[in-house]
Parts: C-alpha cells; structure tokens; sequence
C-alpha cells in the first residue's frame, strides 16, 4: 500500500468541472475583444483629440488686444531670425562653431520640451507658444493648418515682411506660403541634404524683399539622419558638421548688426535614434539667442515661453493662445512696452484657461499675479483640482477591477488550491518573461521614442502581441510544472482529469489578464478613456497601450493554453508513473 498512488477524491459536480474551462475561456476571450476596442478607442483619443482651448483669449480678463497693426508703445520693431534645427540634440549643438558664437554674445537657454515630443507638436509650440494640450497638435498625423495664431500669423498681421523656408510641412502646419510676404518650401527627400538648399533659398528671399522683419527656417535634416542612425551615430555627428557649415552661412548672410537670431531644436534623439518620449536627450533641449534686446545671460526655460520671448525681441503682440511667458532672464530690457503688454496677455490667458477647466468659480478669489511662474502654479493648481474630482468618481471603476480579479482567483482557489498556486507563479513567470524581453532583450522603454518612426508603430505592436502569446503560453507550461510538483503521485488526463487540466491552463492566462486589468484599471482611474481637456501622463499612456495590447493578444493564449497544460499533464513523466502504477 506504500507504493500506491495518491488518491484524489473525486468531484461531486462533474458537469461544474466540464464548466470552468470553457467559463475561463469564454471570459479570457471578452476581456480580449474588450481590451482591444478599448485599445483602438484610447489610440484615437489621442491622435484625434481636438482641444477646448484654440479659440481661447484673455480678452475678459486682461482686456481686448490692441489691433494687430497698432505700434505697442516705445516698442522698437526688431528684425528677428528664426531657425528651427529639427532634432538638434543640446550635446551635439555644443560642437558647433556657429551655435556657439551666438552663445558667447548672448543667451544660452536650457529648454524642457513637453510631452509628446513630435515634430509637429514641438514646432506648433515653438510657433504658438501652446503646448499639445492647448493647440490640439498631439501626433505627426496631425491634418493642418494649425488652430491656434502663430508668429508668423502676428507678423504678417503687424505689416512685417515675413520670409520662410523650409520643407513643405510648413505649408500644410502654417499656411507658410499664404501668409508670408515670400516663401520657398520643398520636399523632404529620404536619403538628400536639403539643408544648404533652404539656406540659400532664405538668403535669396531676403534680399528680394530687400531685408525681411521676420525670418522662419526650418533645417531638416539632422532630424533624418536621427531616424536612420542614431542620435549617438558617426553619421548623425556628420551631418552636424553639415548643418554648422550652413548655418555659419546664414547668420553672416543675415547678420547686418541690427539683426536678432533665435537658434534652436524642437527635440532630440535618443542615442538608437527616436523621439516622441520623455528621454533626456530628447526633452532636455537649448536655445540660442544672440543679437539687439539679448542679455548675455544663461537660463532655463520652456519650449512654450520661446514664441512669447520672441514677440517681445520682436516688437510684436504674442500669439493669443500660448500660455507659456517671455523669459526675462534672455531680455536686456523690456522694449518699451512689448514686455508688459505680454505678462496682461499671458496672465488673461492663464485665467481663461483655469475657467475653462473649473469654471467661474475657478477664477475668484485670485487676487493678484506677481510673476510667471504664479501663471504656471495656477494652472498646474486648476488641473489639480479637476483631477481629483475625476478621480473621486473614478475611483469605483479601479476598486470594481480589483475586486473581480480578486474573486476570479478565489474562485480557482476554491476549485483547487494547488491550482491557483500553479496560477500564480505562472503569472509571475509570465511578467518575468515578457518584461525581460521588452526591457532586456530588446532595451525598449515605456516610451514614444521607441518607435523611432511612425512606420514603424504597426510593426512594434505587432512584436509585442507575438511576445505576449509566447509568454502566456510559457506561464500555462510553468503553471503545469507547479501543479505537478505539488502533488506526491499527480494524476494526468489519462487518469480521466482531462478537465482540471484544461482547466489549469484556463485559470493561468486568466489570472495574467486579471493582473493586467488591474494596472488599466488604475490608468483609467487616474485619467479616464476620454481625452477632452487634458492630455494624460504619456509615459502612464505608453504602458496603458502596451497593457491592452497584452489583453488582447492574451486570447490566442487562452485558446491554445489549456491544450499546453493538458500536454504536460499527459507527457510527464510523473504522471505517466502514476498511470502506470493504476494499471
């Protein structure tokens, strides 16, 4: 009697056990078609998300803005340089000559990009002043012209000569070649040099117009060059040296002694080559400023105070929506009244955007605004407070999850101990395996810069559905292990427990989903599916994506699952014993 086999009671409900894993199923399967609407809807939200604040002014609360054409009083109309280095990194910037003049006569500026760090987005800011949130420009899918008034709007409306150059992009975001007084714009080849070319085309339309108030130009390809080598690449250090040449060619051709520059990137790149994250070299960014109106100073700042700043060196009104504020530390002085005609303007918008997000009541009881950094505190401090009263109703959605994944698992654990125990380390050894992929073998953040390019989205999600599946049916291979070896004499499926087997696989990708609706759950909790108002935390967003998109592919798991644990309840050696020894 020693040697006989461990005898397992059998089921009262031998119909409930045929159950279970065609229930598990049946639920894997709904929280996998559920998880990829909700995938889809997310993805559009964001792409498509269409801002409150475009039309937004602070006429009710700093006054109607002066026509555009009135002189802001005492104010000197500077002839003002723009040029947009798209995909510059602040280290590479410092090996050039040309950059580097304009730093040692004038301002060196540390800029922090907001997020996400796409070409589009970061140019509209840089034009605007807006952030993504507030222009509604949130992805390089983005169908121009932009919402929100631009520098080059405020301008032309000034009666400035306004010049642009650069790629065709500035047609479709801008309306370059409709509102400048001359405009050159080509196409951005794959593979070509464009740069020397926009150069020359902004030193011939200058002279055309005899001399410009106002020049935008946009150099390319640096930003190119990121894509297909790397930030940290020979070839992107390359074409640099390329753009440094270049550019030393434009401030001489341009630089008459009366003739302020503005020199800067709209992100940078990650060393593989990528941009749209949170990454330092790609967030952490400069402006050089060099000219009339610049002190020689260095300061910090964001991409949003860059259009604002300009507008004062320029002798211009602000562009209406952007919230970010001229950097004093950059201004020698404050040109007549150009800087205090933008701290009303910026102080009215940041009301209008706190009644936008709170409503009237919002707005009472702010007194007084002494500087631009209490523009930033109220605005931080408004979302804030929407926040927590979203959260305050959300928060039954995140509890709601929480206690089904919890009474998912009591029930398995009612059914068989050993078999949620199996379940467990199966999810375990399913997180250790898709994490070590993603993070280690691959080296891949919770990031946009991840992608490195747009075409390359379908394709990355793609290889994280595949690498889902292959750890889902890891963890059920793991999970029959456990099962196993938690029995002294365990009985396979041709001892007749084909349906705890199944079921077995069932329950393991099950609770891998369960922990998986968990953390969206908690995303949501904290910003919702409905991109109305506010953009989310896109490093949280990433992870959300990739979480979905792991749901989602875990139903292939669920259907081939319980058929992996059936065959290591069938071929294990152990169990084999045990059939032998009934025989």
């Amino acid at each position: 009697m020693a040697n006989a086999p461990e005898r397992t009671r059998p089921s009262r409900h031998p119909l409930i056990d045929r159950l279970l894993p065609v229930i598990a199923l049946a639920v894997s399967l709904g929280l996998s078609y559920g998880a990829y609407t909700l995938a889809s809807y997310s993805w559009d939200q964001v792409v498509s998300y269409q801002s409150p604040y475009t039309t937004m002014s602070g006429a009710d609360f700093s006054g109607v803005r002066p026509a555009l054409t009135d002189p802001i009083p005492g104010a000197q109309p500077r002839r003002v340089v723009v040029v947009l280095i798209d995909g510059l990194r602040d280290d590479a910037s410092r090996t050039m000559a040309s950059i580097s003049g304009l730093r040692a006569r004038g301002a060196d500026v540390r800029l922090t990009v907001p997020q996400p760090s796409l070409s589009y987005p970061t140019w509209t800011t840089i034009m605007s002043g807006a952030p993504q949130q507030i222009s509604g420009v949130t992805t390089n899918w983005f169908e121009g012209p932009v919402k929100v008034e631009t520098l080059l709007d405020v301008a032309a409306g000034s009666g400035r000569t306004v010049v642009v150059s650069g790629p065709k992009d500035l047609d479709e975001m801008f309306n370059a070649s409709e509102v400048a007084t001359a405009s050159v714009t080509i196409e951005w080849p794959e593979g070509e040099y464009v740069s020397d070319t926009v150069v020359d085309n902004a030193l011939a339309l200058d002279a055309e117009v005899g001399g410009a108030d106002f020049l935008f130009v946009l150099l390319p390809d640096v930003d190119n060059t990121g894509h297909d080598f790397g930030g940290a690449s020979p070839e992107y250090d390359e074409v640099v040296r390329k753009i440094d040449t270049d550019l030393a060619r434009l401030i001489e051709g341009l630089d008459d002694g009366a003739t302020t520059f503005v020199v800067l990137p709209d992100h940078g790149h990650i060393d593989s080559g990528g941009h749209g994250g949170w990454e330092d070299p790609v967030i952490h960014t400069f402006a050089a400023f060099a000219g009339p109106g610049v002190k020689q100073t260095e300061a910090r700042a964001d991409l949003q105070d860059i259009a604002p700043t300009v507008a004062v060196l320029a002798g211009l009104q602000a562009p209406q929506q952007g919230v970010g504020t001229a950097i004093d530390a950059v201004l020698a002085d404050g040109n007549g009244s150009a800087r205090d005609a933008e701290f009303v303007r910026a102080a009215g918008v940041s009301l209008a955007y706190i009644r936008k997000v709170l409503g009237d009541d919002g707005v009472r009881g702010i007194d007084s605004i002494g500087s631009p950094a209490d523009l930033a505190a109220l605005r931080a401090d408004a979302d804030s407070e929407r926040l927590a009263e979203e959260r305050d109703a959300r928060f039954a959605l995140f509890a709601g999850v929480a206690f089904a994944a919890l009474v998912a698992a009591v029930i398995i654990g009612i059914a068989s101990w050993r078999a949620l125990v199996a379940a467990l380390v199966g999810t375990a050894a399913y997180a250790a395996l898709y994490n070590g992929l993603f993070f280690g073998l691959h080296g891949f953040a919770w990031s946009l810069s991840t992608f490195n390019e747009e075409t390359k989205i379908d394709a990355f999600f793609n290889g994280r559905m595949l690498e889902t599946v292959i750890a889902g049916l890891a963890a059920c291979v793991v999970a029959a292990l456990v099962y196993t070896a938690l029995r002294r004499q365990p009985r396979g499926p041709q001892s007749g427990y084909t349906a705890g087997w199944l079921a077995l696989g069932s329950a393991t990708v099950l609770m891998v989903q369960a922990s998986l609706a968990v953390q969206v759950a908690y995303f949501l909790w904290q910003w919702g599916a409905d991109v109305t108002w506010i953009l989310p935390d896109m490093q949280a967003a990433f992870k959300y994506d990739l979480d979905l998109i792991q749901l989602t592919a875990l139903g292939a798991a669920a259907v081939l699952g319980p058929l992996l644990t059936w065959l290591v309840g069938r071929l294990h050696p152990r169990t084999r014993r045990t059939a032998q020894a009934e025989v």
